[in-house]
């Protein structure tokens, strides 16, 4: 509920800098501070990253406040650029701020760099009624419909037009309430076929060292044995990201031991491991990939992770600057797959979201768009320890699911393992930290969503409108703005 309110400090501050004359560069220093006090918080759990998961362990805490530093950019141009153009277009600062805020959240999100993590939307995950918003329009419409929310409460506590600001806030508010209620009422309640999830909770300084690999295999073959003997009879059972730490499609014993499991339950087992592939040259290339072992032994297609974290999965920017490739800071220097796989099963086909690309909401709509009926989020939030990163990872998952009303299946190797059905509510979770089976009724997809045909109409409409104002301002030149127009 905090988001329903908490730009509110920001815009009466941009406010008050506008209407003394500020120059833009004081807009930016608000925004900035804001960002930086925001992120620093957020991000914490970069501090905690294992020191299994960095060469330099003590490199983890100039990482954690550039990265804040970085981000902080963000809401300091949103700031910047809503005042300027409130000013210059001589607009009402409420008219020009959500759309700002939006478009530069959707800059955010986007290219080598792009971390739609902290999108103000995801803090409605707990809210299923909204959530159905994103069913529309992503969680980018989540995202606008919380600008509105705060810009109409700044007016009605500081506005001219109070009354009217704070009947638009109560309607704005209980709309996609009542909205979203008859989205769930409707919903199909079909149970759907039982799946099963491995949380094998291995520590990375276990998986990683090269000296456990016979154990770690033998804790998922232990857990999958007593999940497929489950009483509701699962059609598959799903391993974490990376899950046991070896290349296991390639170490034939090990191979060998999965699809002999497979074979005695009947039960396919779908897993993430790392992968590579030799090019012509002998150019090795490494992949963070996912692929089905099934009962008869066939081999299926691998899924390669599109979507690489940057500094943790692949140096950024190699394609201007290739030696980039050679520094090394622990990260994995994976090659990034090209495109996306679906794979079958008796529930339908269904896509792979790995780890980081769950926080991407085109990729899974490629998925549902090309067939997928429910969607695998393998994952391994080891990390980053007991922090905040696993649940606000586990938060975005939601959004996925409801976008496209497809069901999700989140499989993580500490956390948070859960089922979350066609509208993204959690079905059931296992306790993290703790080794554990969660095998549960996956649901039923629903039928396409306008989300899935039009894409982020929303980002888009952002976009446009700033383009508008640019217009405007353009038009009307660089002349004071009056206290008419910062008051409305």
């Amino acid at each position: 509920m905090l988001a329903w309110f908490g730009f509110v400090p920001l815009f009466d501050a941009l406010e008050r800098r506008l209407d003394s004359g500020a120059p833009a560069s004081a807009l930016f220093r608000v925004g900035y501070g804001f960002g930086f006090t925001f992120y620093v918080i957020g991000t914490y759990w970069i501090a905690r990253l294992s020191d299994v998961a960095i060469t330099v362990p003590w490199l983890k805490y100039p990482a954690w406040i550039t990265a804040a530093a970085y981000l902080a950019l963000y809401p300091a141009l949103a700031a910047w650029l809503s005042g300027t153009l409130a000013r210059k277009a001589a607009l009402p600062l409420a008219v020009v701020l959500p759309f700002t805020f939006l478009a530069v959240e959707e800059l955010r999100a986007s290219g080598e760099l792009g971390f739609p993590w902290f999108q103000a939307g995801y803090t409605q995950h707990r809210f299923a009624p909204i959530v159905q918003l994103a069913s529309l329009g992503s969680v980018t419409l989540v995202t606008l419909w919380l600008l509105l929310l705060n810009v109409l409460l700044w007016r009605a506590w500081r506005g001219t037009a109070r009354w009217r600001a704070g009947a638009g806030f109560v309607l704005l508010l209980l709309l996609p309430w009542s909205w979203g209620w008859r989205a769930l009422d409707a919903a199909p309640r079909e149970p759907g076929p039982a799946v099963a999830l491995v949380q094998g909770d291995v520590a990375g300084e276990i998986k990683w060292s090269g000296k456990h690999a016979r154990e770690i295999l033998d804790r998922f073959l232990r857990l999958s044995e007593r999940a497929a003997a489950d009483t509701l009879h699962p059609t598959i059972v799903i391993w974490p990201e990376t899950a046991t730490g070896t290349y296991l499609r390639k170490q034939l014993d090990q191979a060998i031991q999965v699809v002999a499991l497979a074979e005695r339950t009947g039960v396919p087992v779908f897993s993430g491991f790392p992968d590579y592939e030799i090019a012509p040259g002998g150019v090795v290339h490494y992949f963070n990939a996912a692929g089905m072992f099934r009962p008869d032994g066939m081999p299926q297609a691998i899924y390669a992770k599109r979507h690489l974290v940057p500094f943790g999965e692949r140096m950024p920017f190699q394609w201007v600057v290739p030696a980039l490739g050679k520094l090394d800071l622990g990260q994995a220097e994976w090659t990034p797959g090209l495109k996306p796989v679906l794979f079958d099963s008796r529930p339908g086909a269904f896509g792979t979201l790995i780890c980081f690309e769950s926080i991407f909401p085109d990729l899974s709509r490629e998925d549902v768009r090309r067939g997928a009926r429910w969607l695998v989020n393998i994952t391994n939030d080891e990390w980053f320890g007991n922090s905040a990163a696993l649940y606000q990872h586990a938060a975005m998952a939601v959004f996925r699911a409801a976008e496209n009303h497809v069901p999700l299946a989140r499989c993580a190797n500490t956390g948070l393992t859960e089922l979350i059905d066609a509208n993204g509510r959690v079905r059931s979770a296992l306790a993290v930290w703790t080794p554990g089976v969660l095998v549960g009724r996956l649901g039923v997809p629903g039928g396409p969503t306008p989300y899935m045909r039009l894409g982020d109409w929303p980002g888009t409409l952002a976009f446009v409108t700033v383009g508008v104002f640019v217009i405007l301002a353009a038009r009307k030149g660089a002349g004071p703005r009056g206290s008419a127009a910062s008051r409305a």
